[in-house]
């Protein structure tokens, strides 16, 4: 399975974005597509000075946006693109690390979720390889942002980690087109397998597991994971770890040699 990614507005024209898309459906039309929109103010002013729109307001105003939409970052969208994104049924994939790291700004979150907006996670630049980071810098800065506590706990689920993990999960399934983000019958058999024994585990069940996973998490937490099935990491290491990380020294050492 495959989808496409033209990146942004600012990498291709409406000519070429339409050709992509008219190509895609020729082959197959439920593939995803991925594109970044609206992550810093400069684009937002500059696709107004082209197109008289904004990102999204373009977007949703000239393209066939549906499901099969992941739409990245969407930091700066005005109520009304809120509003109209969410009742498209794509999905929103944030990047709270490298969004916090560039200074880009805040997505409306909780104004988003309202609309019943669906949203999942990416690492994006890699400024962090974890979901946990992404999903804890998610939370904390909408916290900031209102000057409350749990943000994404609501009277039917009073669990921040279960909601933001659940979603998030979600959110990803349907931007990858794939049937996994849940542990049910027919999804994808892939699963992290949670160190019971790490100390800030201890004593917690249920939605608490994710709640200290979220806000308490480090790398230590995991023991296994299976990844289609088949298990990748066992008590905590990959088969291919000592390999892997050598060569990646290796050519991180290349790298900052030729800077």
């Amino acid at each position: 399975r495959f989808g496409v990614a033209p990146h942004s507005l600012r990498a291709v024209s409406p000519a070429m974005l339409k050709d992509l898309l008219d190509g895609l459906s020729a082959v197959d039309r439920k593939a995803p597509i991925h594109i970044h929109l609206a992550e810093q103010i400069k684009e937002v002013n500059d696709c107004l000075t082209w197109s008289e729109q904004r990102p999204v307001e373009w977007l949703l105003s000239n393209m066939p946006v549906d499901s099969r939409w992941c739409l990245a970052h969407c930091t700066h969208i005005s109520q009304s693109e809120a509003e109209k994104l969410s009742a498209s049924g794509a999905v929103v994939g944030l990047c709270p690390t490298t969004e916090g790291n560039l200074g880009d700004g805040i997505f409306p979150f909780s104004r988003f979720r309202e609309k019943r907006g669906r949203w999942g996670i990416g690492g994006d630049s890699h400024v962090s390889q974890t979901p946990v980071e992404e999903l804890r810098w998610l939370e904390y800065v909408q916290r900031l942002v209102a000057r409350r506590r749990n943000i994404a706990a609501s009277p039917v689920q009073p669990s921040v980690g279960a909601t933001l993990w659940r979603e998030a999960a979600a959110g990803g399934a349907q931007a990858l087109a794939r049937p996994m983000g849940a542990i049910a019958p027919g999804m994808r058999a892939d699963l992290v397998v949670l160190n019971p024994e790490h100390i800030n585990l201890v004593g917690r069940n249920g939605d608490g597991l994710l709640d200290a996973l979220l806000f308490a998490g480090d790398g230590q937490m995991v023991k296994h994971v299976m990844v289609g099935g088949k298990w990748i990491v066992r008590d905590g290491r990959h088969p291919d770890e000592a390999v892997i990380a050598a060569r990646y020294r290796q050519v991180k050492k290349q790298l900052y040699s030729a800077l």
